[in-house]
Order: structure tokens, then C-alpha cells, then sequence
């Protein structure tokens, strides 16, 4: 099953002002696609004009939180979304937006994401 790979277009769920990213390279020792969960250096195609946090063109690095094409979970079932969403990361690795909009995939790690998961209205 490929999921995330260079050159794929994905929607930005945050209010950080950046509406179209680019994948630019999946952060996975020995891995070339990545899935939900992981994070990837992007650059912004589409953003806000009004926006202060971003501006097109800029790299940054993203977090995945859903996949229209997710991995099988351990009690046998699947779940897919309309689209593959992320949201932006910041240089500490913390979102840069305050609200995250649609749902989070509770496949992500609760040790790392917990300020992902607290900002999330549904967790599916």
C-alpha cells in the first residue's frame, strides 16, 4: 500500500494559513512513503494572503494526521477520509496553528502528539 510520497499534494486542516502543500521528502530512515503519523518536509503551493505564520513557497515540516488510504487497525478495521490532511509543525516540532479542523486519526502516537490530539474536535 503506497501512501505519502514526494511530489503528493496534500490538504494543510490547521489555521496556520496554508491551504495546498507539496511533499518534498518523507522524514523515515530507510522508507519512501510515508503514512499516518509521520512527518514530512513540505513546501507550501497555497496560503492565505492575510497570513503572518506562512507565506507560498516556504518549507516547512508537517505532520500526517489522516490518509484516504489507511493501514488495516488491530481489531480488523479500516478507516478512510476523503483525503490525506496534514498540519504544519514548527522548528520545536509543536503545530503552528491553534485549531485543527475535520478529525484526527487515533493512530498517532499519544506520547508525541498530545497537544495534536487535545487540539482535534474528534478523535476517530
Amino acid at each position: 500500500m503506497v501512501g505519502v510520497q514526494m511530489m503528493t499534494r496534500m490538504q494543510c486542516v490547521d489555521n496556520s494559513g496554508a491551504k495546498m502543500i507539496q511533499v518534498i521528502h518523507v522524514l523515515r530512515v530507510g522508507r519512501r512513503n510515508g503514512n499516518v503519523g509521520d512527518i514530512v518536509s513540505c513546501s507550501i503551493k497555497n496560503a492565505d494572503p492575510q497570513s503572518k505564520k506562512v507565506k507560498k513557497g516556504e518549507v516547512h515540516r508537517a505532520l500526517i494526521i489522516r490518509g484516504k488510504r489507511e493501514p488495516q487497525r488491530e481489531d480488523g478495521s479500516y478507516l478512510r477520509s476523503g483525503d490525506t490532511s496534514c498540519i504544519l509543525l514548527g522548528p520545536n516540532m509543536q503545530p503552528l496553528g491553534t485549531r485543527i479542523r475535520g478529525f484526527v486519526s487515533s493512530s498517532l502516537d499519544r506520547s508525541k502528539y498530545l497537544k495534536v490530539l487535545s487540539m482535534a474536535k474528534y478523535v476517530i
